[in-house]
């Protein structure tokens, strides 16, 4: 569901005119990631420490794909 999803919003954006789709994902969501990667996406920082989650300090990748 998450591919077809992410699919169907890709497609809105680039018929929108959008040039490039951002995304935050947790590094250890490896299923996340890997998805992301089949799509097109493509890492370029890591925010360290952005916050916390369940007392703990996480970061966040963050993930884009030209249109």
């Amino acid at each position: 569901m998450g591919r077809v999803l992410l699919q169907r919003r890709l497609a809105l954006a680039k018929a929108l005119g959008y040039h490039k789709m951002v995304l935050a994902t947790f590094p250890y969501n490896e299923a996340g990631v890997t998805l992301y990667k089949k799509m097109g996406f493509m890492p370029v920082g890591v925010y360290h420490e952005r916050g916390q989650l369940d007392g703990r300090w996480v970061d966040v990748l963050i993930m884009e794909r030209l249109l």
